[in-house]
Parts: C-alpha cells; structure tokens; sequence
C-alpha cells in the first residue's frame, strides 16, 4: 500500500486532539511565512549593494541598504524567535490532548480489547509513541510553511536573475527529490517493526519486575538478563539498519548542494566574463541556491521525522479507532434495585474463533440477599462465572439478569457501583490505607471505615502500624502481608455498600479462624446484600444459604451443605479429605 495513502489515513483520527492549540499552530506558521519572505528579501538587497551602491561608491546608498539589512534582520530574528516557540506549545499541547484522549479510550476497553493490545503495547503507545508524533508535529508546524515557500520563491527569483543558469536544477532537484522518495519508502515500513520490538523489550521489563521474587527464588537473573539483552540486540539492529540507512540522506544532500553551487559559481562565472550578469547578481543566485537546497534538506528532515512517527501514528490510531468489544449503555436512569441474580441458558467462550466454551449451558437462579457459596476443581469456570455478573466479559450466548434486567441494559458504571468483585490477587496503589480504602467511597466517614475494617478484620493490624489509617503503603501495597492485603480489598468493597458482594478466593490467604470471623461479619454488615464466595476449603461456604458444584464449566449440583454432603459423592470425598488433612494439621 502507498506510505503516503495509509500516513494520511490514520492522520485523520489523531488531528482531533489539536483542540484549541490549532491558534498556536497558526501563529507559528504566520511568522514563519514573514521570516522566510524576509530572509528572501535579503540576498536581494544585498546585491544592490553590491552591484548599485558600492559600485557607484555611494556611501549613503550603502549606509541605507545597511540600515534596511539590519532592521530585517532583527525582525527575522523576533519572528523565527515567536514561530519556534508557539511551535513548541502546540505540538505540546498537541501531545497532552492526544495522551488524554488515547487513556480515556482505553478506559473503555473491556478485557479482551486490552490482551488484544498487551498492556507493554499500550503503555508504549501512551509514552513513546506520542513523544515521537510530538517531535514530528513541532518540526512539521516550524517547517512546512518555510521549506516550499523558500523553495518556489527562490526558484522564481533564480529565474528571474539568470534563466538560463537555473538550468542546473533540472538535474539536481530531480535526483535529490527521487533519493528522498526511495529512502521513505524503505524506511517507513522498517520504523513500524523498530516499534513492536520496543513492545516486546517493554513486556520483557514489565513481566521481570512485576514476577522479581519469583525471578530471585528461581535463581533465574542470568537467563532473565540474557533474554533481555536478546531483545536489546534485536532493537539495536533494527535501529542501526533504520538510521544507518537515514544516515546516507545528508551526506547525499550535501553532495548534490555542493555539486550544484560549484556548478552555478563555474558556469556563472563565465556569465559575468562575457558580460551577462554582475557580480551582485551571481552573489544573490548563490545565496538563493543555497536557500534552495536547504529548504529541500529543511523537507528531508522533516520527512524523516515524519517516517518514524508513522509507525506511532498508525499504531495510536489503531486504539482511536477500535470499537470496544463491550457496549456501554447511556442510559443512566436504571439503577440495580436488588440483589437477584439469573443466569439464562448462558454459554462463554473467551475466544470468538474458538469451538470450545469455558462455560455452557448455566441456568441459575438467585434471590436477593442470599449467601452462595460456590466450589469446583481448578479450571472449571468458577471465576468466569462470577466475572460475567458485572460484565467484565459478555456472555457469548444466553441472558444474565440483575435485579430482573439485562446486564446489558444497564450504564457500566450503575451496574459496578452495585455489584463490587473482590479477587484473589488484588492489587493495592501507592498512597495511604485510608486513600486505598476510599477508592470504595470518596466521602465515606472514619465511623464507616472502621466499620468496614472490623467486618474485613483488618483492624486487627491497621492499629499496630504507626499513622493507623493513615500509614503509607508503597507501590502495589507493598508494606502488608497477602492477607492483609486481602482484608483491605474486602473493606474497600464493603465500602461501596453493594447490592451483591463477589468474593473470589479472596479469603485464600488469611488463616482459618479470621477466615469465619470475615464470613460472620458479611452476614451481619447487610442482610439484603446478596454474597457470592468462591472458596477452596469447604468450612469457608459450608454454611451459605446454597452450594455450587462446577465441573467443566457446567453446574453439576446446588444446594446446601447437608444436602450435597449425603448426595454428591465428589463433595463428599472434598469434605472428608479436608477434614482429615485439618485433624492432621492440629496433631
């Protein structure tokens, strides 16, 4: 496909994001159009001082042209001054539009769109990529205007001065215009691989540090830095390819510049010995020359610049203009009324390619304010299952009702306020426990926090840190244990007084004992609430109001302790065996 077609169509979704700094782009390019017709004016009085003034040894003549020089000068220098930098501020504010606009997409994207990306990608898109299109967009905005007009006028003005020695750029502008259109078309293509492998060195990073302990108890340091510097070389040869074949550009620019003045100073030369033009004149052709080339070498860098920002532009557009796989509802006035839950013939598949579903076939009925607990081997859908309820994935065939609606027909964000998921790998930010907890409740009170923290019973521990509350967590929420950390998930979800509590093998990492107190406490905090606990050990949801037993993601038998204790012999054997290993355990 032509470079040029595909540039210009992405373009087009990221010039949105000029905004109200599209006037800072103008201004720029107003100056820069005064400053380069008076850098055109001045080769032409310099030649009349040359050939009129100092010719005729008018001092006064001079003296006037001299003053004339100097005040242009001064006033190309406050324009150039003024176009470079509301240059700067558009393509900055360019850039912190484009950013903006690029995260808020990303917020919509339901979890397939972002494994469609890879985070390592996105976050390479938000901070590379956007770095690179804002150089070009300064270069672009400082230089557009200034390379083609210097170029037309001074190839008017060379016209103008002496046709018949303009004829030297019949054959260098062709040449030099043909190695600029080669070189971009080979590069382009070879900038989009030198970004993906900038993706795969981001995810090498990202998975090594985010596993470090993992990493270090494995003694794996040598194989993990040998892998990287793997990536490393890969980038440092796509790099040394990329530039070394931009490298060829300026010397070839320069070749063809100095060529074609030796030429115009051999040839002009002889002008002014026949007679056909002054020396004034030949000095002015030269200076328009130069300008000439110049301004072709001004487009070349541009051009480059341009070349390896169309990797980014091409890639930034692609998350501009996906259609996220989940659609959000705009109608906010449906609000969660209860806590029923329906699963309806409801069959799940993560792959859309994929003939193989994770689940199949659920019908499931579920009354407000019920405790469910639900158990099952590793890989039989458990977390899938729960994970539709508040559309973190669509179902692929069948209907999931909340409150007697369609998941599907409430807002995201009415749905989620009302249904909080509490996961077995939770992830805590940087900042204070009290910071952390109100991500539940912006507004909630120190009487609703510390209810919050005695159900969850992280009390316990958050009143032997030094500050309490306002103790400082560090990145991830480094500084508690897994259990606690854990305990303040749960908290932080209670906050949002939910109409259905979701707890994931959330409980996975605190000890028996506190593991009751945490469940005994759900039941009093809000007996409306409907609580789904997915749970490993069966004392964890033995006394729920309902089981269920998954295999293979189907629901092989519900109903309550004693019932799937005398009926379900896979429960059973469960039961028995986590009993013995318990009994065991306290011998």
């Amino acid at each position: 496909m032509n470079p040029i077609k595909v540039f210009r169509e992405n373009l087009k979704y990221l010039l949105p994001a000029f905004g109200k700094y599209k006037k800072d782009a103008k201004i720029s390019m107003i100056s820069t159009v005064i400053e380069t017709i008076i850098e055109l004016m001045l080769p032409f009085i310099m030649a009349k001082i040359v050939d009129d003034a100092i010719a005729l040894k008018d001092v006064n003549l001079t003296i006037k042209y001299g003053i004339i020089m100097i005040i242009l000068s001064l006033l190309c220098m406050f324009c150039g001054t003024r176009a470079t930098k509301y240059a700067g501020i558009s393509a900055a504010g360019f850039g912190y539009n484009l950013r903006n606009i690029q995260y808020k997409k990303i917020q919509t994207f339901a979890f397939e769109d972002i494994e469609e990306f890879s985070t390592s990608s996105l976050i390479t898109r938000m901070t590379t990529d956007i770095q690179t299109i804002i150089m070009s967009v300064f270069m672009t905005i400082r230089f557009m205007m200034k390379s083609p007009i210097m170029l037309i006028v001074a190839v008017f003005l060379t016209l103008r001065i002496n046709a018949s020695l303009s004829m030297v750029f019949l054959v260098s502008l062709p040449v030099l215009l043909i190695a600029i259109y080669l070189i971009a078309k080979i590069a382009i293509p070879q900038f989009s691989t030198f970004r993906s492998q900038f993706d795969r060195i981001n995810l090498t990073v990202e998975e090594n540090l985010e596993n470090i302990r993992v990493v270090k108890s494995f003694v794996k340091k040598d194989s993990e830095i040998k892998k990287f510097k793997n990536e490393s070389n890969a980038m440092f040869k796509l790099a040394d390819s990329i530039f070394g074949l931009l490298s060829s550009m300026f010397p070839f620019s320069n070749l063809i510049m100095f060529a074609t003045i030796v030429a115009i100073v051999w040839f002009g030369g002889n002008h002014i010995i026949q007679g056909k033009m002054g020396v004034g004149e030949l000095t002015s052709f030269v200076t328009y020359s130069t300008q000439i080339l110049m301004s072709l070498i001004m487009m070349s860098m541009v051009l480059i610049q341009v070349m390896s920002s169309t990797a980014s532009i091409i890639r930034i557009s692609k998350v501009l203009k996906h259609v996220a796989s989940m659609k959000d509802s705009d109608d906010k006035s449906i609000k969660v009324e209860d806590g029923s839950i329906d699963f309806e013939n409801v069959f799940f598949k993560y792959d859309l390619n994929s003939e193989n579903y994770a689940l199949s076939g659920v019908n499931l009925h579920i009354k407000s304010g019920e405790q469910i607990g639900i158990l099952g081997e590793t890989g039989s859908s458990k977390s899938t299952l729960v994970q539709l309820i508040p559309r973190l994935y669509d179902v692929s065939q069948g209907i999931i009702k909340v409150s007697g609606k369609d998941v599907k027909d409430y807002n995201l964000e009415n749905l989620r306020n009302d249904v909080a998921i509490v996961l077995q790998k939770n992830t805590l930010f940087s900042g204070t426990i009290r910071e952390n907890l109100k991500w539940g409740k912006l507004d909630a009170t120190d009487e609703e926090l510390k209810k919050v923290c005695e159900i969850s019973c992280a009390d316990e521990f958050i009143q032997k840190r030094d500050g309490g509350l306002d103790s400082v967590l560090g990145q991830g929420g480094s500084g508690v244990s897994g259990g606690q950390k854990q305990r303040l998930c749960i908290a932080r979800a209670l906050l949002k007084k939910p109409k259905i509590l979701i707890m994931d093998n959330s409980t996975s990492a605190v000890d028996t004992t506190t593991d009751s107190k945490i469940k005994e406490g759900l039941k009093e905090f809000s007996k409306d609430m409907t609580t789904i606990i997915i749970a490993q050990r069966i004392n964890s949801i033995k006394n729920c109001d309902r089981i269920i037993m998954m295999k293979d993601g189907r629901i092989e038998d519900i109903g309550t302790h004693d019932y799937l204790y005398e009926n379900n012999e896979t429960y059973r054997d469960i039961y028995q065996a986590q009993e013995m290993g318990a009994e065991d355990e306290q011998k």
